[in-house]
């Protein structure tokens, strides 16, 4: 890979979370790359973010049917940007897998990096502006801060 500066070992597991945002669809093609490199498997992890609660005025309450709905919603439109995302790379020769789950995204990347010991995660940064970041939080810097393995950061440009 031409300008890897990143020197890397025993790559057995890559992590790739991805929005089908065009960043994260750089980083899966960057994991791709990686991953014939070094004979690593890839997750492809779609994260359905859901609300834990309704909130009306002071009331929080979690109505369970439509809830359920919303989850069940979120997880199938993710699913379907997953396949998208993955039918349109040269994954020929790697092996991998792909999850769905619900949450919030920062979270369950955490959480499956750590329970499933990934050796790398790849993922690509949208490019919020600091004013915007600092407003609407980001997934990719709470994952570089709370990772417990190296993060491999892409950004879309």
């Amino acid at each position: 890979m031409k300008g890897d500066k990143l020197i890397m070992y025993d790559i057995k597991k890559i992590l790739v979370p991805v929005d089908g945002s065009p960043a994260s669809i750089k980083a899966s093609e960057r994991a791709i790359e990686i991953a014939k490199k070094y004979g690593s498997e890839i997750t492809f992890l779609s994260v359905a973010n859901t609300p834990d609660m309704f909130n009306i005025g002071d009331y929080s309450f979690r109505v369970h049917y439509n809830y359920d709905n919303v989850v069940n919603n979120h997880k199938l439109a993710q699913a379907e940007i997953l396949d998208k995302v993955i039918e349109g790379l040269d994954i020929e020769g790697v092996k991998f897998e792909k999850k769905v789950i619900s949450g919030e995204p920062a979270e369950e990347i955490i959480r499956m990096a750590h329970d499933c010991q990934y050796d790398y995660i790849v993922m690509g940064r949208r490019g919020f502006s600091k004013f915007t970041r600092f407003f609407v939080g980001s997934v990719t810097q709470r994952v570089i801060a709370e990772s417990p393995c190296a993060a491999v950061i892409v950004v879309n440009e």
